[in-house]
């Protein structure tokens, strides 16, 4: 009896970790300049629930810059925005303690490091004048773009979660995603695991209009950050916890 117990307890629990998550209503927070949109969400799977912030936009009315932050001149994400003319942004890649940037690195066309082959970095995200792209981390990292950053790993693919992702440790989220359709965010999560941020990233119409074809994990953990503004009012302001080396912003076009 205890054995059977026992038995329909464990299935229990395994049907709670697999079941689906479910997305609440986006909440918008402000229309920025550039056509984007800043906007929140919760989602949910059983008892738990994860915050999700993010900052959505066209890339033909706005795009993507690197602002590096190197110790010498290190400034917090909101002022480096506000010195870029940007209107919302988020914390970049992976660095060395020391604060030497992880994988390539691009800011308006100067290579501040190069290309790293490593399993952590599985993707590049690039950006010309008039096209960005989400690409994974190949030679082709290597060209000449006016932005780029290395960063990883890879969380969806074609729609589809990828496999083997931790499912266990939980930590804030910072990631890059896109319809492949010229749409494109930046989005933070509160404590979720890759595997969960994976699938609910993948979930239809997770940016409310549009659905995630393609999604590029970030330095998350204590590096997360998302600052976003309305005519200069702080819509969305989600400090890291610590200092890191680049910013990723959205830039009106």
């Amino acid at each position: 009896m205890i054995r059977q117990m026992l038995f329909a307890l464990g299935l229990a629990l395994a049907g709670q970790t697999h079941a689906a998550w479910t997305l609440g209503p986006v909440r918008e927070l402000g229309s920025l300049g550039g056509s984007a949109k800043a906007w929140e969400r919760d989602a949910t799977q059983g008892d738990r629930r994860v915050r999700i912030s993010g900052v959505t936009f066209s890339e033909r009315q706005a795009t993507f810059q690197v602002i590096d932050n190197p110790p010498s001149a290190r400034v917090s994400l909101g002022e480096a925005l506000k010195n870029a003319g940007a209107v919302a942004g988020i914390n970049g890649s992976y660095f060395h303690p020391d604060f030497t940037p992880l994988g390539l690195t691009i800011s308006q066309g100067k290579t501040i490091h190069g290309y790293e082959k490593a399993k952590l970095l599985s993707g590049i995200l690039l950006v010309q004048k008039s096209r960005i792209e989400l690409i994974r981390a190949t030679s082709q990292g290597s060209a000449s773009h006016d932005q780029a950053i290395q960063a990883g790993p890879w969380l969806v693919e074609k729609g589809t979660p990828i496999a083997s992702l931790n499912a266990l440790k939980l930590a804030r989220r910072s990631v890059i995603i896109t319809d492949g359709k010229g749409n494109w965010g930046i989005v933070a999560f509160s404590a979720a695991s890759l595997a969960d941020t994976a699938a609910i990233l993948a979930r239809p119409g997770f940016a409310g209009a549009w659905s995630v074809r393609d999604s590029l994990n970030l330095d998350g953990g204590s590096s997360t950050a998302l600052v976003a503004f309305e005519n200069g009012r702080t819509v969305i302001n989600i400090p890291s916890f610590g200092s890191v080396r680049n910013y990723l912003a959205i830039v009106p076009r």
